[in-house]
Protein backbone atom coordinates (compact mmCIF):
# COMPACT_ATOMS: atom_id res chain seq x y z
CA UNK A 1 0.00 0.00 0.00
CA UNK A 2 1.66 3.55 -1.30
CA UNK A 3 1.24 6.61 1.41
CA UNK A 4 2.45 9.76 1.95
CA UNK A 5 3.40 10.37 6.00
CA UNK A 6 4.06 13.95 7.50
CA UNK A 7 5.05 14.30 11.10
CA UNK A 8 6.92 12.39 13.80
CA UNK A 9 3.93 12.41 16.66
CA UNK A 10 3.12 9.10 18.04
CA UNK A 11 -0.75 10.72 17.82
CA UNK A 12 -1.68 10.29 14.11
CA UNK A 13 -4.38 11.15 11.87
CA UNK A 14 -5.15 8.74 8.84
CA UNK A 15 -6.96 9.49 5.71
CA UNK A 16 -8.62 6.97 3.85
CA UNK A 17 -10.36 8.29 0.72
CA UNK A 18 -13.60 6.81 -1.29
CA UNK A 19 -13.66 4.82 -4.13
CA UNK A 20 -11.88 5.59 -7.43
CA UNK A 21 -10.35 8.57 -5.57
CA UNK A 22 -7.13 8.56 -3.98
CA UNK A 23 -4.92 9.86 -1.47
CA UNK A 24 -5.13 13.07 -3.48
CA UNK A 25 -8.64 13.91 -1.77
CA UNK A 26 -7.45 14.93 1.35
CA UNK A 27 -3.94 15.82 0.70
CA UNK A 28 -4.96 19.39 1.09
CA UNK A 29 -5.02 18.80 4.87
CA UNK A 30 -1.11 18.08 4.68
CA UNK A 31 -0.51 21.32 6.48
CA UNK A 32 -3.16 21.48 8.96
CA UNK A 33 -2.64 19.28 12.53
CA UNK A 34 0.93 20.49 13.44
CA UNK A 35 1.15 18.29 16.73
CA UNK A 36 -0.49 14.99 14.50
CA UNK A 37 1.67 12.38 12.02
CA UNK A 38 -0.49 12.57 9.03
CA UNK A 39 -0.65 9.47 6.54
CA UNK A 40 -2.62 9.83 3.56
CA UNK A 41 -2.85 6.33 1.95
CA UNK A 42 -3.68 4.62 -1.28
CA UNK A 43 -5.82 1.74 -1.32
CA UNK A 44 -4.68 -1.37 -3.54
CA UNK A 45 -5.71 -0.48 -6.78
CA UNK A 46 -5.99 3.39 -6.63
CA UNK A 47 -3.79 6.20 -7.57
CA UNK A 48 0.00 4.84 -6.99
CA UNK A 49 -0.79 1.64 -5.23
CA UNK A 50 -0.97 -1.55 -7.49
CA UNK A 51 -4.42 -3.57 -8.47
CA UNK A 52 -4.77 -6.64 -5.93
CA UNK A 53 -3.96 -10.05 -7.55
CA UNK A 54 -7.13 -11.32 -6.47
CA UNK A 55 -10.74 -9.52 -5.71
CA UNK A 56 -10.56 -8.01 -2.15
CA UNK A 57 -12.70 -7.76 0.13
CA UNK A 58 -13.64 -5.54 2.61
CA UNK A 59 -11.39 -7.43 5.29
CA UNK A 60 -8.44 -7.67 2.80
CA UNK A 61 -8.58 -3.27 2.64
CA UNK A 62 -8.71 -3.74 6.52
CA UNK A 63 -5.76 -6.05 6.96
CA UNK A 64 -3.92 -3.50 4.84
CA UNK A 65 -4.33 -0.90 6.55
CA UNK A 66 -3.36 -2.51 9.96
CA UNK A 67 -0.51 -4.56 8.52
CA UNK A 68 0.59 -0.79 7.68
CA UNK A 69 -0.57 1.42 10.79
CA UNK A 70 2.01 -2.08 12.58
CA UNK A 71 4.57 0.03 10.84
CA UNK A 72 4.26 2.83 13.66
CA UNK A 73 4.34 3.52 17.36
CA UNK A 74 0.76 4.85 17.85
CA UNK A 75 -0.65 6.51 21.14
CA UNK A 76 -3.55 7.77 19.32
CA UNK A 77 -5.27 6.89 16.44
CA UNK A 78 -7.83 9.11 14.12
CA UNK A 79 -9.26 7.53 11.45
CA UNK A 80 -11.04 9.61 8.78
CA UNK A 81 -12.69 7.55 6.16
CA UNK A 82 -14.96 8.95 3.38
CA UNK A 83 -17.38 6.70 1.47
CA UNK A 84 -15.61 3.69 0.81
CA UNK A 85 -12.95 4.71 3.29
CA UNK A 86 -16.01 5.09 5.80
CA UNK A 87 -16.57 1.30 5.33
CA UNK A 88 -12.82 0.40 5.80
CA UNK A 89 -12.67 2.77 8.85
CA UNK A 90 -16.16 1.55 10.54
CA UNK A 91 -14.99 -2.80 10.59
CA UNK A 92 -11.24 -1.54 11.31
CA UNK A 93 -13.08 0.20 14.25
CA UNK A 94 -15.22 -3.03 15.18
CA UNK A 95 -11.61 -5.09 14.89
CA UNK A 96 -9.13 -2.75 16.49
CA UNK A 97 -10.68 -0.41 18.24
CA UNK A 98 -9.55 -1.51 21.64
CA UNK A 99 -5.88 -2.08 20.45
CA UNK A 100 -4.79 1.87 20.90
CA UNK A 101 -4.72 3.87 23.93
CA UNK A 102 -6.48 6.41 22.35
CA UNK A 103 -8.95 5.62 19.31
CA UNK A 104 -10.90 7.92 17.36
CA UNK A 105 -13.46 7.72 14.35
CA UNK A 106 -14.66 10.65 11.32
CA UNK A 107 -16.99 9.79 9.21
CA UNK A 108 -17.52 11.26 5.56
CA UNK A 109 -20.66 10.99 4.00
CA UNK A 110 -19.76 7.52 4.37
CA UNK A 111 -20.56 3.93 2.82
CA UNK A 112 -21.94 0.99 4.80
CA UNK A 113 -25.49 0.99 5.34
CA UNK A 114 -27.90 -0.85 2.97
CA UNK A 115 -29.69 1.33 0.96
CA UNK A 116 -33.16 1.39 0.17
CA UNK A 117 -34.19 -0.15 -3.08
CA UNK A 118 -37.44 0.34 -5.03
CA UNK A 119 -39.67 -1.39 -7.26
CA UNK A 120 -37.70 -0.02 -10.29
CA UNK A 121 -34.16 -0.89 -8.76
CA UNK A 122 -35.40 -4.27 -8.48
CA UNK A 123 -36.75 -4.23 -12.26
CA UNK A 124 -33.51 -3.28 -13.20
CA UNK A 125 -31.75 -5.78 -11.93
CA UNK A 126 -34.09 -8.90 -13.10
CA UNK A 127 -33.67 -7.26 -16.57
CA UNK A 128 -30.06 -7.65 -16.25
CA UNK A 129 -29.86 -10.71 -15.16
CA UNK A 130 -32.19 -12.06 -17.66
CA UNK A 131 -30.46 -10.27 -20.33
CA UNK A 132 -26.85 -11.95 -18.75
CA UNK A 133 -28.54 -15.18 -19.71
CA UNK A 134 -29.01 -14.43 -23.35
CA UNK A 135 -25.83 -13.24 -24.30
CA UNK A 136 -24.00 -16.41 -24.43
CA UNK A 137 -26.65 -17.44 -27.19
CA UNK A 138 -26.41 -13.72 -29.00
CA UNK A 139 -23.28 -11.91 -29.28
CA UNK A 140 -25.50 -8.71 -30.50
CA UNK A 141 -26.35 -8.31 -26.86
CA UNK A 142 -23.32 -7.94 -25.03
CA UNK A 143 -22.98 -4.08 -26.11
CA UNK A 144 -26.22 -3.70 -24.15
CA UNK A 145 -25.29 -5.45 -21.60
CA UNK A 146 -22.66 -2.66 -21.21
CA UNK A 147 -25.11 0.20 -20.56
CA UNK A 148 -26.07 -1.85 -17.16
CA UNK A 149 -24.13 -0.96 -14.27
CA UNK A 150 -23.16 2.24 -12.07
CA UNK A 151 -20.48 4.45 -13.88
CA UNK A 152 -17.76 3.36 -11.11
CA UNK A 153 -18.08 -0.42 -12.08
CA UNK A 154 -17.91 0.04 -15.96
CA UNK A 155 -14.26 1.44 -16.17
CA UNK A 156 -12.97 -1.45 -13.80
CA UNK A 157 -10.73 -4.59 -14.57
CA UNK A 158 -12.29 -7.93 -13.88
CA UNK A 159 -10.75 -7.94 -10.67
CA UNK A 160 -11.57 -4.69 -9.78
CA UNK A 161 -15.24 -5.25 -10.75
CA UNK A 162 -14.91 -8.17 -8.49
CA UNK A 163 -13.98 -6.48 -5.50
CA UNK A 164 -16.43 -3.75 -6.39
CA UNK A 165 -18.79 -6.38 -5.76
CA UNK A 166 -17.50 -7.53 -2.78
CA UNK A 167 -17.16 -4.64 -1.29
CA UNK A 168 -21.07 -2.86 -2.26
CA UNK A 169 -22.65 -6.02 -1.09
CA UNK A 170 -20.92 -5.85 2.76
CA UNK A 171 -23.32 -4.03 5.03
CA UNK A 172 -21.82 -2.60 8.55
CA UNK A 173 -24.97 -2.14 10.77
CA UNK A 174 -23.59 -4.73 13.01
CA UNK A 175 -20.37 -3.28 12.96
CA UNK A 176 -21.42 -0.21 13.46
CA UNK A 177 -23.04 -0.78 17.06
CA UNK A 178 -20.25 -2.21 18.61
CA UNK A 179 -18.12 0.63 18.11
CA UNK A 180 -17.36 2.34 21.14
CA UNK A 181 -15.24 4.83 20.47
CA UNK A 182 -16.24 8.71 20.08
CA UNK A 183 -17.47 8.89 16.61
CA UNK A 184 -17.94 12.11 14.15
CA UNK A 185 -20.21 11.74 11.23
CA UNK A 186 -20.00 14.82 8.75
CA UNK A 187 -22.62 14.33 6.08
CA UNK A 188 -23.21 16.93 3.00
CA UNK A 189 -27.18 17.63 3.38
CA UNK A 190 -27.10 17.04 -0.99
CA UNK A 191 -25.46 13.92 -0.66
CA UNK A 192 -26.91 11.49 -3.43
CA UNK A 193 -24.71 8.83 -3.52
CA UNK A 194 -24.92 8.13 0.42
CA UNK A 195 -28.48 9.32 1.81
CA UNK A 196 -29.03 11.62 4.74
CA UNK A 197 -31.02 8.46 6.40
CA UNK A 198 -27.47 6.54 6.30
CA UNK A 199 -25.74 9.66 8.31
CA UNK A 200 -28.96 9.02 10.72
CA UNK A 201 -28.44 5.36 10.89
CA UNK A 202 -24.76 5.23 11.62
CA UNK A 203 -25.89 7.96 14.43
CA UNK A 204 -28.35 5.74 16.19
CA UNK A 205 -26.07 3.16 15.39
CA UNK A 206 -22.81 4.26 17.26
CA UNK A 207 -23.97 5.41 21.05
CA UNK A 208 -20.93 7.68 21.44
CA UNK A 209 -21.47 10.03 18.05
CA UNK A 210 -22.03 13.15 16.90
CA UNK A 211 -23.76 14.23 13.59
CA UNK A 212 -22.52 17.65 11.88
CA UNK A 213 -24.44 18.14 8.24
CA UNK A 214 -23.30 20.58 5.81
CA UNK A 215 -25.33 22.44 3.96
CA UNK A 216 -25.46 23.16 0.24
CA UNK A 217 -23.24 20.28 0.04
CA UNK A 218 -22.97 16.76 -1.74
CA UNK A 219 -21.13 13.56 -1.35
CA UNK A 220 -17.81 14.91 -1.46
CA UNK A 221 -18.60 17.56 1.89
CA UNK A 222 -15.07 17.69 2.48
CA UNK A 223 -14.37 19.71 -0.79
CA UNK A 224 -17.65 21.68 -1.57
CA UNK A 225 -17.19 23.03 1.66
CA UNK A 226 -13.63 23.28 2.87
CA UNK A 227 -13.55 25.45 4.96
CA UNK A 228 -16.44 24.15 7.06
CA UNK A 229 -15.65 21.02 7.11
CA UNK A 230 -11.57 21.90 8.50
CA UNK A 231 -13.74 23.45 11.46
CA UNK A 232 -15.63 20.60 12.28
CA UNK A 233 -12.79 18.12 11.96
CA UNK A 234 -10.18 20.39 13.82
CA UNK A 235 -12.90 20.68 16.47
CA UNK A 236 -13.21 17.09 16.75
CA UNK A 237 -9.38 16.26 16.84
CA UNK A 238 -8.65 18.79 19.57
CA UNK A 239 -11.37 17.41 22.15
Amino acid sequence: MKYLKFGDSKKYLVFLHGWGADKNSFLWLKNYFKTYSLIFVDFAGFGESFEPKFAYTLSDYVQELYELLNCFEIDELILIGHSFGGRVAIKYAFLHQNEYLNFKLCLVDSAGIKPRRNLKYFFKIWRYKNLKRRVSKNDNLKEKLKNYGSDDYKVLSKTMKQTFVNIVNEHLEFNAKFIKSKTLIVWGRQDKDTKMFMARKLKRLIKDSKLEIIDDAGHYSFLDKPQEFLIILDTFVKN
